[in-house]
């Protein structure tokens, strides 16, 4: 797909909107003393003796931070696969458009970073401009045609379907200027487009003459930091670039601010030794889960020494039932489809994986309560548990106990707890279940194919809106006609579209009840984001997919770094 058309008008002249947000270094959220709410998005503080906020802030860059990576693959080059260490590391080194300050900002609420703002003509119809002295850490200066090219990669070599549905073409006028073209209007959709955390920017010239071992290990920077040294399946180095492009302090946007000089990422893939590390004085921050967590947070509180932020979950975990006529064992059965649904106990399941009300919460949809369009009254009717009224549904089906199999298909990086709850939820009102877990590649094989599961148990995120993870999963053109789970209802496209144009709570409502009246999946529960640093680290910071946003960290003024 080529997204890039030649110009067809003469620029005209317009105000540009260049007041999205402030910028100047925000971070996307704050670690403070308070408790954390189970109701809302806050940080836990720090517990050392000496308030956090008490303490004096660095006002210059410190020398270095060392924070643990949860896994040990991943690929920096430009438009690589997508993972959680690069969720957490690209914005480092490649620029997007604008900065999405925190998890679900607006559109008004994005910060400019390589455009300096942008006009709307109508609704379909955007100019955006950018600074006109934009260079990479290899001296190439960025201009238009490099944005055309950058987004004709992402969608072609970094397989964002999203892009190729939401965007027809980009019309370059100018070096610095540019229009695009929609396909579609909605929440999220110029969000997604200008500001999602995996896009990223480089220059064509650089990007076609270089040659893979320099793409991986030295790639020309358009963000604030370079990669300077990466030994892989171990660490990666990244270094503040000194002759940043953007000189203008009072132009830097959360995710190009230089708080700190040298970041090192050390992989260490075991929460638990993540978690000996931390403790050690071997890295100064990283993510953990609920059971490790622990050792560092108690009664609402940070332990003596450390900084903890935990924050809303923005991943559903919610089991789809394979849709396809004459294939998986529920598809053409309603009463087995609402049988399985109200056996499975949320919150039980939530507790299979080790996780409480303060580390994960229970979800009424497929969606979390982090994404705009949620809404808390759903949690009154949506296949609420119980086993009485899912065994009438069973016999009611005509199947004698045990002639119904479900081949339940699922990750091996799912908690066991969680599958072994599931699977007795399901067998209690007279299903016999055949649990099938693999490792990421095969599973993301399988879910393909209606012929090899029955139920499946996966976990689906978004972008800021519920309607952009129902479209991300039920729109056909993102999943190269089909629906994740294979169903096959007009209503429920023809619906969606409405909300996904629209976001009105009266679309968004319909769309839920529509998916809901299908007995097709169910959310179960989601997992909060939780942090964990020392306390010389006096603000922990969140990117816009809950990853760390290290560069953004706040340190205080007598801060060391175990590195």
């Amino acid at each position: 797909m080529k997204l890039k058309k030649a110009a067809a008008m003469a620029l005209a002249s317009a105000m540009i909107v260049t007041s999205l947000a402030g910028c100047g270094g925000s971070s996307d959220g704050k670690s403070t003393s308070s408790s954390k709410s189970a109701s809302e998005s806050t940080a836990s503080g720090s517990g050392s003796g000496e308030a956090a906020e008490e303490r004096k802030e660095a006002t210059e860059m410190v020398d270095k931070i060392v924070v643990g990576l949860t896994e040990s693959s991943f690929d920096m080059s430009p438009f690589g696969t997508m993972s959680t260490p690069v969720g957490t590391m690209r914005q480092n080194v490649y620029a997007s458009l604008f900065c999405t300050p925190y998890y679900g900002a607006s559109l008004e609420e994005l910060e400019p970073w390589l455009a300096k703002g942008y006009e709307k003509i109508d609704d379909l119809t955007y100019r955006v401009t950018l600074y006109d002295y934009i260079h990479d850490s290899k001296g190439n200066s960025i201009t238009s045609d490099d944005i055309v090219f950058s987004y004709d990669l992402m969608y072609e070599k970094g397989g964002d379907k999203r892009i190729g549905s939401y965007l027809d073409y980009i019309e370059v006028e100018d070096d610095y200027n540019m229009i695009f073209h929609l396909k579609k209007y909605g929440p999220g959709v110029l969000e997604f487009l200008w500001g999602n955390y995996t896009l990223c920017v480089c220059d064509q010239e650089w990007y076609e003459s270089a040659g893979d071992e320099e793409k991986t290990n030295d790639p020309a920077a358009t963000g604030a930091y370079k990669i300077v040294s990466y030994t892989t399946g171990s660490s990666i180095t990244l270094e503040a670039i000194d002759d940043y492009w953007q000189t203008d302090e009072s132009l830097r946007c959360s995710a190009d601010v230089q708080n700190v000089k040298t970041i090192e990422y050390k992989v260490i893939t075991e929460a638990s030794m993540r978690s000996i590390a931390l403790e050690n004085g071997e890295i100064d921050a990283t993510m953990l889960n609920a059971t490790e967590l622990k050792r560092f947070y108690s009664n609402g509180e940070a332990q003596e020494g450390w900084n903890v932020y935990i924050t809303d979950g923005i991943s559903c975990n919610v089991v789809f039932i394979n849709m396809e006529p004459g294939t998986g064992s529920l598809a053409d059965d309603e009463n087995l489809r609402l049988a399985a649904l109200y056996a499975l106990d949320s919150e039980s399941i939530l507790y299979g994986g080790d996780y409480d009300l303060d580390t994960g919460s229970v979800c009424y949809s497929l969606g979390t309560a982090a994404m705009s369009g949620y809404d808390e009254s759903w949690s009154e009717d949506y296949f609420n548990y119980d086993p009485d009224k899912a065994r009438e549904y069973y016999q009611a089906s005509g199947y004698a106990d045990g002639e119904v199999t479900i081949r339940l298909l699922s990750r091996t990086s799912m908690p066991d707890g969680v599958h072994s709850v599931m699977m007795e939820n399901l067998e209690s009102v007279g299903f016999k279940v055949e649990l099938l877990s693999y490792d990421q590649a095969l599973f993301s094989t399988y879910n393909q194919d209606a012929t090899q599961w029955d139920m499946m148990l996966d976990t689906k995120g978004a972008t800021g809106s519920i309607v952009t993870c129902w479209d991300n999963n039920f729109n056909p053109e993102n999943r190269n006609g089909n629906t994740v789970c294979f169903s096959q209802d007009d209503k429920l496209v023809e619906l969606l579209s409405a909300a996904t144009t629209s976001g009105s709570e009266e679309d968004i409502q319909n769309f839920h009840e529509q998916l809901k009246s299908l007995a097709c999946c169910k959310g179960l529960y989601t997992v909060n984001n939780m942090m964990v640093g020392q306390d010389g680290i006096l603000e922990l910071a969140y990117n816009s997919n809950m990853l760390p946003r290290v560069n953004a960290f706040k340190f205080a003024e007598d801060y060391q770094s175990v590195g």
